[in-house]
């Protein structure tokens, strides 16, 4: 049993830099989305994230013409409320609406964060950029 709990503590951005740095594809596409959330009852500060990462073979003019997925993982989160408004505090100060590689959306009880690369400079880009967010959330799992 301590061998599945091993495999599945997966640092996810760690894991994506060590995808990115060692693809020789330069069309890895990624979608990261955080969500946080304040609003169930048996777990009043959750987090949500999910990483996707794709590899397509060529771009036609008008979009895609394949794509395959190389990476879906999602995992979620029951956070102490130190931690929820940590990592809050670090989206609402890190991410603003005027960036094009993010986009923000806020409710009363939900922040969610959607960051989207083309290639894989974008994709070294967002992890460089945002490096502090994704250490912190990756911190989170021993």
């Amino acid at each position: 049993m301590t061998y599945m709990n091993d495999t599945a503590n997966i640092k996810q951005f760690q894991l994506i830099k060590f995808i990115n740095d060692n693809c020789d594809d330069d069309h890895l596409m990624s979608k990261i989305s955080i969500v946080l959330r304040r609003d169930k009852i048996e777990a009043p500060y959750y987090m949500d994230s999910k990483i996707r990462l794709s590899s397509c073979i060529d771009r036609a003019e008008n979009g895609v013409i394949h794509a395959m997925n190389l990476l879906n993982h999602n995992r979620m989160y029951n956070l102490t409320e130190d931690q929820f408004s940590e990592i809050k505090s670090l989206i609402e100060d890190i991410f603003d609406d005027k960036s094009e590689d993010v986009k923000v959306y806020k409710e009363e009880k939900k922040l969610k964060i959607v960051l989207m690369s083309k290639n894989n400079d974008e994709t070294r880009k967002i992890l460089d950029d945002y490096h502090e967010l994704f250490d912190k959330i990756d911190s989170l799992i021993e």
